[in-house]
């Protein structure tokens, strides 16, 4: 599970060019040509790999710790299992979501690897910075958005801190 972690930004995105670049492995096994590892889509692929660990060992550490008396009570009342889901798990897992997603989300605005092999047709704000600051020489403009992005990525990770409150499940 978390193989992914090991491996730079560059290799993985290697990896998505590997599948779904113009000579990739999806282009020769599916007919017609579809290349997806220079758009939206591959980054977001790319972005995937990198936040499934990091997502799933958050999450399911949450989990561990819901009482399962919990989930056994609201059997007992009658409660159908989606009401279950929705009344008991999904409250109980909300911080460990929340937390997820600010550590994806940061996660992905730090992984300068996967988008500088795959962001060839997409402004994404870590390639802004680097053509500002090695092509166009215009370090003031840099620096300006690397705050901005700094700002942007605190300010969210705090926001999610606050909604995820200090306990991560129920019981336990």
């Amino acid at each position: 599970m978390t193989l992914p972690l090991a491996f730079p930004g560059v290799v993985v995105g290697f990896m998505i060019i590997l599948l779904g670049g113009r000579q990739g492995l999806v282009n020769q096994i599916l007919p017609g040509h579809w290349v997806f590892a220079y758009s939206i889509t591959g980054l977001f692929l790319g972005y995937l790999y990198f936040s499934i660990p990091r997502v799933l060992l958050t999450v399911m550490a949450a989990a561990e710790k819901i009482d399962p008396a919990l989930e056994e009570a609201a059997k007992t009342l009658g409660a159908p299992a989606h009401r279950i889901v929705l009344d008991v798990l999904l409250p109980a897992l909300a911080p460990a979501l929340i937390a997820a997603g600010a550590i994806a989300f940061a996660t992905a605005m730090g992984a300068f690897g996967t988008a500088f092999t795959l962001a060839t047709d997409i402004d994404v704000l870590p390639m802004v910075i680097y053509t500002e600051f090695t092509l166009s020489a215009n370090i003031a403009m840099a620096s300006a958005l690397s705050v901005v992005l700094g700002l942007v990525t605190w300010v969210l990770l705090l926001i999610a801190r606050n909604m995820s409150g200090a306990t991560i499940a129920a019981g336990g």
